[in-house]
């Protein structure tokens, strides 16, 4: 059986949301792991009509846009009742990540073009170069964005006793009418779960700075739709 997905959903009172960010660091990442094996560690930005969804962040992903980075690289791409799945963009960008750094997410809201659509970009910026890679376009009739999450999916033959991985996720924020805020709270859940004690988790690190961690193989202490943090 196959952990699949651990979710961490943003709920924010902000009002006119036109842009997300987070950071994220893969702290733990198996050796050796098989080149068919699947993992997607991603900002995911549900928007206010048509189903229409985007994600993106780092893959390890057997992928021919990835070859020359060994497996590794940035997807960010979207579908919608209107398009189908993927139809509203993907890119796959290939970048050789390294483990224990420090990378951000930056999703933004920018032109309409000529058929009514709106096009939403996706940056990753490596903290330890300073270097910011654009990764993409998704187009959406949406203007605005109605709540986020990030996620940890495994897939393609890794199973619940896989050697594990580990990603910590921080400074979560939206930028909207207001400026920019951070949501007020963060709630767990997972699609997927295993039968035996080997499991997912994720719980919190710190709460000054926020931090928190999604882990495979492990024992589950966090269950679904608990509050892992509340600003209030």
């Amino acid at each position: 059986m196959e952990p699949k997905s651990i979710h961490t959903w943003f709920e924010s009172d902000a009002v006119g949301m036109v842009g997300y960010s987070v950071d994220i660091c893969i702290s733990t990442f198996p050796e050796n792991a098989p080149f068919k094996w699947l993992y997607s560690l991603a900002l995911q930005i549900n928007f206010t009509g048509h189903d229409e969804w985007a994600h993106g962040g780092l893959q390890w992903a057997e992928d021919k846009a990835y070859k020359e980075s060994s497996n590794k690289g940035v997807n960010w791409g979207g579908g919608s009742d209107w398009a189908g799945y993927a139809g509203n963009g993907r890119t796959n960008t290939p970048f050789a990540w390294k483990v224990g750094n420090e990378y951000g997410y930056q999703v933004k809201r920018g032109e309409v073009d000529s058929n009514g659509l709106t096009h939403w970009h996706f940056s990753l910026v490596d903290y330890s170069t300073n270097r910011k890679m654009s990764c993409g376009i998704v187009k959406t009739k949406s203007v605005f964005i109605r709540r986020a999450l990030v996620f940890t999916e495994t897939g393609y033959g890794v199973q619940c006793d896989s050697p594990p991985i580990r990603v910590e996720w921080s400074n979560p924020m939206v930028e909207c009418e207001e400026g920019q805020k951070s949501p007020h709270i963060l709630k767990a859940n997972y699609n997927g779960t295993c039968e035996g004690e080997l499991t997912t988790n994720q719980g919190i690190i710190s709460t000054s700075p926020l931090r928190w961690y999604h882990q495979t193989s492990c024992s589950r202490i966090t269950g679904p739709n608990t509050v892992i943090w509340s600003a209030d």
